[in-house]
């Protein structure tokens, strides 16, 4: 029997090349036109079928790229097991690679750089990927040999994948997303929980810091663990006063951070090092090459990067926080607070809780789609003003700003997603650099 390839974004454009590679009998498709016109102009003898859902049933594997949801209705009549993403491919063709896999609703992609940097620093080959830069195919397609692979996978990818043993597994933290893609916060939840492994030569790293993932810690299914926390001391490895304090690999050991990274210098990024450090133990790396890849680790772009800093403002970029947590979590620790957010709000997202920050906001500025329902929810409207677009609000944030007696920190931390505007939080992170570059011009 054939398989099938749903929708070839950058995943799914590595599947596809696997397939070819392996000789494997194939039919694909993209329901955008300009893609497939690239697709015929890129491979001979492409098979380009287009999707019907009575015809799905005679393929064997359906690769469904992330990006398309494995509940819609084009699926109804296939079974569920032959439904898959190109996690399950490439967990197919991995033999003696070490998987340290990384999920969570905020920090993947931080965490997965920084392991990866880590590994890299201590002379070891790397492959860092996933739904972080190179797709995870392409480790196959590269014909190198990798002594790990530090993936970041999204619940979509873990969606599909059965018996999956990393060396290392990590969730981060859970908090509500995407919850329009699924029925309810529990179905993402259990597709988070798909990266655990229960292989006892193998272990899991799970965050205590919130209720979601601490449940999962204390479930006495799951033997081979290690917790950790940013707060709570019952961790087997935890910050405290500016020491990781490791009561795990040691009977009570002090680790100080005398160098961080201005990249790595928000609270919540301390969750991304702690998992490191436990990745940097349990693997025996010496701790020198931990402590110099938080040193120098430069950061992701549109993940809390400074823009511009100066003596009359600092300008934050955080076009990566797509949900209210991630935009919460962004503004800790901050004063003279002139937010930029908006976009298209997702399903179940509580606005209301920016009233935390009240007394830290001079103003926010809404934006988008979503802008009424924003605003409406967050119940801050002596400060909050609405435009239609991201150009329009940042053009009277900056006439505001110009009379601001202080320091103003400018946040642009949509909370949103991007696609009502823009294409990604990528081409939203771009798009708001320009604007602030003309500014800075005139």
């Amino acid at each position: 029997m054939k398989d099938y390839v749903y929708g070839i974004s950058k995943s799914g454009l590595s599947v596809i090349k696997l397939l070819k590679i392996q000789n494997k009998n194939f039919d694909c498709w993209d329901d955008s036109k300009k893609t497939t016109y690239l697709l015929k102009k890129k491979f001979r003898n492409l098979n380009l079928i287009p999707i019907n859902k009575t015809n799905l049933q005679n393929y064997n594997n359906i690769y469904v790229t992330p990006g398309i949801s494995i509940n819609d209705n084009k699926f109804s009549k296939v079974k569920k097991s032959k439904i898959k993403r190109d996690l399950n491919l490439y967990y197919e063709n991995i033999t003696a690679e070490k998987i340290i896999a990384v999920t969570g609703t905020n920090g993947k992609s931080t965490t997965t750089k920084l392991i990866g940097d880590i590994l890299k620093n201590s002379s070891k080959k790397v492959f860092v990927g996933g739904n972080i830069g190179e797709p995870l195919c392409s480790s196959i397609l590269q014909k190198k040999l990798f002594s790990y692979h530090v993936i970041e996978l999204s619940s979509y990818q873990l969606e599909t994948i059965k018996n999956f043993e990393p060396k290392i597994s990590i969730i981060l933290n859970l908090s509500k997303d995407h919850l329009d893609r699924y029925k309810n916060f529990a179905q993402y939840v259990k597709a988070k929980k798909n990266i655990l492994n229960f292989n006892s030569q193998n272990i899991n790293l799970i965050s205590i810091d919130d209720i979601f993932s601490k449940k999962i810690f204390y479930d006495i299914n799951i033997k081979n663990k290690i917790s950790f926390s940013l707060k709570n001391t019952s961790a087997d490895i935890y910050f405290e006063d500016g020491f990781i304090i490791d009561t795990y690999f040691s009977k009570y050991k002090k680790i100080k951070l005398h160098h961080i990274s201005l990249d790595l210098s928000n609270k919540y990024n301390i969750q991304n090092i702690l998992a490191a450090y436990v990745v940097c133990k349990y693997l025996r790396i010496p701790i020198k090459f931990f402590k110099e890849s938080v040193k120098n680790f430069k950061g992701l772009p549109f993940r809390s990067s400074i823009t511009l800093n100066t003596k009359s403002k600092i300008i934050i970029n955080n076009s990566k926080a797509t949900n209210v947590t991630s935009a919460l979590l962004t503004l800790e620790d901050k004063k003279n607070i002139f937010l930029l957010l908006g976009g298209i709000a997702k399903k179940g997202d509580e606005f209301g809780k920016f009233v935390k920050y009240k007394h830290d906001i001079k103003k926010i500025y809404i934006y988008g789609k979503s802008r009424f329902f924003i605003k409406k929810q967050m119940k801050l409207h002596a400060i909050s003003e609405v435009y239609e677009s991201l150009e329009k609000a940042l053009n009277h944030l900056w006439k505001h700003i110009d009379g601001f007696d202080g320091k103003a920190t400018i946040i642009f931390a949509p909370a949103c997603a991007s696609f009502d505007q823009f294409e990604n939080f990528e081409k939203r992170g771009e798009f708001f650099n320009r604007l602030v570059l003309k500014k800075i011009k005139k």
